[in-house]
């Protein structure tokens, strides 16, 4: 059965992704070697604020962090971290809300605004209400780095909200138990089984009519508005586009060529060439689109000449710079200088 292909499409942001680079950081280890082949670089994930992943290059992150750093609570580890750091924006917008079945309702429609990898339902069941975990993709190396993620950071934004006010009841996990079982415990609180028949975690119905104390109408909509900016879904583009652009962009002054480009990704030209197709894209639109938005950047916001800024965003000639601006946009690089300045 082929997999979904928006798992191709780069509309996640990189928050867990992140905060596993960052853990890696803090150790010592090799964290380039984690993004090989999938166009990002580490330094990407942790300091840009405009970046977005695909679910397939975050799996293939996230496999090899796992392996690195085995037998270790590292989905607790993301999971428990600053509320803001891990939920953003949709944190603020679910502090917001009036009352906690209000912002469950909101977390589950917004929930990729804070990078979340799985899906998330929640269903009240006689005198429960349960939060599921569902894989978006089957991941066996990831499920239990994943579950734990998705939970931890959960309980421990209800607990930023209401202290220790409210437990859940319980927690069930569909994998068998890891050799930090008792971590489990200690972090939720709760009884936790494993090999169950599916990922969970049960509240007391009642607590759904709780208010927030720090609910604000104003804020709620400013933040939720962020939030399906953040998403942009309609303008969701491909991973490998994303890749290629972000592997232009870093060699900007040295002209990329496209066999250059299937190399640092690990495939062979043909495979790109299909892969570009397939998302309806060109090598040479992506590196003229890249170009341009950098000479224009330049053009408006520097003062460089025109022949420093042809240099800057790969040509040896600002003759050929010039002719190629005016195909890009149907104006001279000068023009921006002028409309700039009215």
């Amino acid at each position: 059965m082929a997999l979904d292909p928006r798992l191709d499409d780069a509309v996640i942001p990189p928050s867990v992704l992140a905060g596993v680079v960052e853990i890696g950081q803090r150790e010592g280890l090799p964290v380039g070697p984690w993004c090989s082949a999938t166009g990002i670089s580490p330094e990407q994930l942790v300091t840009s604020d405009s970046i977005k992943v695909s679910f397939r290059q975050a799996a293939m992150i996230l496999r090899r962090a796992v392996r690195a750093i085995p037998d270790r609570p590292l989905g607790m580890q993301v999971g428990g971290r600053d509320v803001l750091l891990t939920f953003g924006m949709l944190g603020v917008a679910m502090q917001s809300c009036a009352t906690v079945a209000d912002a469950m309702v909101l977390g589950i429609d917004l929930h990729q605004a804070s990078g979340s990898l799985v899906d998330i339902d929640v269903e009240v069941i006689g005198a429960e209400v349960v939060l599921s975990v569902h894989e978006r993709a089957p991941e066996p190396e990831l499920i239990t780095f994943l579950c734990e993620e998705a939970l931890c950071s959960t309980w421990l934004f209800i607990r930023s909200v209401f202290g220790t006010s409210i437990s859940p009841k319980y927690v069930e996990l569909a994998y068998p138990a890891p050799s930090y079982e008792r971590k489990y415990r200690q972090v939720f609180g709760c009884p936790v089984q494993f090999g169950a028949p599916a990922n969970r975690m049960a509240f007391n119905s009642s607590v759904l009519d709780d208010p927030f104390p720090a609910h604000h109408e104003p804020t709620r909509v400013a933040a939720i508005d962020a939030c399906r900016r953040l998403l942009d879904l309609e303008g969701a583009r491909s991973d490998i586009t994303v890749a290629i652009e972000a592997l232009l962009t870093q060699n900007l002054r040295r002209p990329v060529t496209m066999a250059e480009a299937a190399d640092h990704l690990n495939v062979t030209e043909r495979t790109l060439r299909r892969q570009l197709d397939a998302a309806g894209e060109r090598f040479s639109t992506v590196r003229d689109r890249v170009r341009e938005r950098r000479a224009t950047f330049l053009l408006r916001e520097s003062t460089l000449t025109v022949d420093a800024i042809a240099r800057q965003v790969g040509f040896s000639e600002a003759r050929e710079f010039r002719r190629a601006y005016v195909r890009w946009t149907g104006h001279p690089p000068t023009y921006q200088r002028r409309v700039k300045r009215l």
